[in-house]
């Protein structure tokens, strides 16, 4: 935590509105200095030597792709294969909601096995290409269910169980898309004090949505440095870009499996990074998204 950075103040200002309204440049607003300064010229482009290097370098894929999961030491769930959807894709399109009025029931370790796989998981892998001399040539890259710039996949991947369901217990998990496995971080002793503890981390009021009524909630944190070592500042967009194709992918997941799910972006970031521990630098949140569901279930329907 000794790398947290004090929060940019921004001027006050009356309203938001009438300071659109001016249509000018503010130095002050920091949204518009952050586009101003992740912007692409045509000398970045073509200077863009990190880049290239991570293309031309069969070693910088080498390393990527032999990276290790997070979190070894951690006790390791291997998840169950994931049940199949059977879902028009029209349909979901035309049905998806965000489902505030969740129940407080839990889901099982199958039905969570199956929202991960489709949503986050390992979908494909392509072996690097080299001469067969070249022990590069036995490494494996794997591609996952959401676009991500380079394929570097900087988006991480923790959910908080506030209601445990089968064969799954209240605690904080990560998951390694790699393995299709979970690792505990957290196995609480006292799973009320636990569910105020993720409560805690949101500033909804009990009208606008509960925390505490979802089976878990998805925290998707941005390891920076994975896209800017690659991209510089522009790698940080990609890692917005990718946290809203990763969210979407849960949403409509979600939505195949009769499951509630709700996008909430009214977190205390400090809060949340802390539940994690993470840093909040070089780590940190940036979308949220509890699941859960809207009426009594009576057995699982996608094993």
């Amino acid at each position: 935590m000794s790398q947290e950075y004090e929060p940019a103040k921004s001027e006050f200002v009356s309203s938001y509105f009438e300071q659109f309204l001016e249509k000018e440049f503010d130095e002050s607003d920091i949204s518009e200095m952050f586009h101003e300064n992740t912007k692409y010229t045509e000398q970045d482009l073509e200077l863009g030597e990190s880049a290239a290097l991570f293309t031309t370098d069969p070693s910088m894929e080498y390393a990527q792709a032999k990276l290790k999961p997070d979190y070894r030491g951690k006790e390791k769930i291997e998840l169950p294969e994931p049940g199949e959807l059977d879902v028009r894709f029209d349909e979901l399109i035309m049905n998806r909601r965000s489902k505030r009025n969740q129940v407080g029931e839990g889901i099982s370790l199958q039905e969570l096995s199956t929202l991960l796989q489709y949503s986050c998981g390992v979908t494909g892998r392509r072996s690097i290409e080299s001469d067969d001399s070249d022990p590069f040539s036995e490494v494996e890259k794997p591609f996952r269910a959401y676009a991500s710039g380079g394929a570097l996949y900087p988006s991480e991947i923790y959910f908080a169980v506030v209601n445990g369901g089968e064969n799954l217990d209240p605690g904080l998990y990560y998951y390694v898309p790699e393995d299709h496995a979970l690792r505990v971080l957290h196995n609480p002793d006292d799973d009320e004090a636990f569910a105020d503890a993720v409560d805690n981390v949101f500033a909804s009021g009990g009208g606008v949505f509960d925390p505490k009524s979802c089976a878990f909630t998805f925290f998707i944190t941005g390891s920076f440095w994975r896209s800017k070592a690659k991209y510089g500042p522009r790698g940080y967009r990609f890692i917005l870009q990718e946290t809203g194709h990763l969210g979407q992918n849960v949403l409509l997941t979600a939505e195949a499996m009769d499951l509630a799910a709700v996008p909430l972006a009214s977190f205390y970031d400090d809060r949340v990074n802390n539940l994690l521990g993470i840093d909040g630098v070089n780590e940190a949140v940036t979308y949220t998204i509890p699941v859960g569901r809207t009426h009594t279930h009576s057995g699982d329907t996608h094993e």
